[in-house]
């Protein structure tokens, strides 16, 4: 083999490794770059989740309670109280910790905010009565704010008419 053979196989394996070395890269940085998309899109999700949960837990709630069921709010907490034979149940929707809570007990239980079922991320969690127009105030974890109005059933002084 004489000297310019040689260096034209050197040559054409310097630009084959190049090639390879190049594929790579570009390899390397689509790989990357579908990971950083990828965690975006769930970082999204789950926001987009979180406040969906928010709001459509508290408005299924206050539907699917029973005929006979009063809705009231103490400090933070929104209560709605169900008569089922006598025995009264309360079902308490809250913020605590962080975290939009649920606690269903029976009346003679006492309401312990720990023990509730975290729902989901909620910064606030603040329900006014003004009638019967109750009226949520919520924030989700991560600072979107959030008003809900809904109509509820609330009790009725004793004596009085619809």
């Amino acid at each position: 083999m004489t000297k310019n053979t040689e260096k034209s196989f050197s040559i054409q394996n310097m630009f084959v490794i190049l090639v390879l070395a190049v594929f790579l890269v570009f390899s390397m940085l689509m790989v990357v770059l579908g990971a950083m998309c990828y965690v975006g899109l769930e970082d999204k999700s789950r926001e987009v989740n979180d406040q969906r949960i928010l709001q459509s837990f508290v408005r299924s709630s206050l539907r699917a309670q029973e005929e006979n069921a009063v809705v009231r709010v103490e400090n933070d907490w929104l209560i709605i109280e169900n008569n089922y034979d006598g025995d009264i149940y309360l079902h308490y929707i809250y913020a605590h910790d962080g975290q939009l809570r649920q606690q269903f007990i029976s009346e003679e239980r006492e309401f312990v905010p720990e023990n509730g079922e975290a729902i989901c991320p909620a910064g606030l969690f603040v329900p006014q009565l003004e009638g019967s127009l109750l009226k949520l105030d919520m924030q989700d974890g991560n600072g979107n704010g959030y008003t809900l109005y809904e109509t509820v059933v609330v009790a009725r002084p004793e004596g009085g008419s619809l």
